[in-house]
């Protein structure tokens, strides 16, 4: 009987990709349980510093605040070293946009798109007195040139409010963007791994009260963790609960520095670490985790 012939495939030399998630849907709670998350991650910038200024709280004040404001970042980058990106949010004039946005019945994505507009302004004001000492503008569309600026000696200064335009997800309540300047800059911080993370404000840190509407009744609170702060539920705060949400599930900016601005030395000393304020951690334990 004659032997069948048979025929040998050649070898294919084609590569072939080997990945966990080409047969995944990537919608199964078990891969995000099992591989989304390798335990490790490259921190971008972990020798700079981001200084957040409050628009309300520092930049509406003018002249006096602003300038003490701005000797104080010249002193912490020519004396001191350090490498730093400044934000800046928009203050009452934000505030007042919006609500003659919502007065006109834009939706929340035409609000959002109008906050950037108005940071601008303070931005370029920033720039214009930090600009023989390396201020200089960011415009969005160079936030991947940050590595060049801060290696060059320079100090970006950024719009704080993060840019979803019309893409802006809907709040809980109302129609005010949630995602804004406060947001904007600790995302930076998380996507960058940014170094230090300080918020320069009008008020020492955070209180159980507003002292303003209660003085002698607020409790000051010197470290408390995210998870914990959400879980009191104040009616005020400082810091907009979408920088407490995801810093619950941080990878990287698991502390931010919330100061007094407006006292001279706070920011040096925040950024060699010191609290002088009020110091807001990410809860390692996994006790206790809210997500947005």
């Amino acid at each position: 009987m004659a032997k069948k012939h048979e025929r040998k495939e050649p070898e294919s030399k084609r590569a072939h990709m080997q990945s966990r998630f080409t047969r995944e849907s990537l919608m199964g709670k078990h891969l995000y349980e099992e591989h989304m998350w390798t335990g490790s991650e490259i921190a971008v910038l972990p020798d700079v510093d981001l200084v957040f200024i409050g628009g309300r709280s520092i930049m509406d004040r003018g002249r006096e605040a602003i300038l003490q404001v701005v000797d104080e970042i010249i002193r912490c980058r020519e004396q001191l070293g350090y490498r730093m990106i400044l934000g800046v949010s928009g203050g009452v004039r934000n505030r007042h946009t919006w609500y003659q946005g919502i007065d006109f019945g834009l939706p929340i994505g035409g609000l959002a798109m109008l906050a950037g507009a108005v940071e601008g302004q303070y931005a370029r004001m920033l720039y214009a007195l930090l600009a023989k000492h390396g201020g200089m503008w960011m415009a969005r569309e160079h936030f991947d040139k940050l590595p060049l600026y801060v290696y060059s000696d320079m100090i970006p200064i950024s719009i704080a409010t993060p840019p979803y335009h019309f893409w802006e997800k809907p709040s809980r309540i109302g129609n005010i963007p949630e995602y804004g300047s406060d947001f904007g800059m600790y995302i930076t911080a998380e996507l960058l791994g940014l170094r230090r993370l300080v918020f320069a404000k009008d008020v020492k840190g955070l209180y159980t009260k507003d002292p303003k509407k209660h003085p002698g009744k607020a409790e000051f609170i010197p470290r408390i963790s995210a998870q914990e702060l959400l879980e009191m539920d104040l009616d005020d705060l400082p810091v907009h609960r979408t920088v407490l949400y995801n810093m619950c599930r941080a990878h990287s900016a698991k502390e931010l520095y919330l100061v007094n601005g407006l006292e001279k030395g706070n920011i040096e000393k925040a950024l060699a670490g010191e609290n002088v304020g009020t110091v807001i951690y990410k809860d390692e334990t996994g006790a206790r985790q809210k997500a947005s």
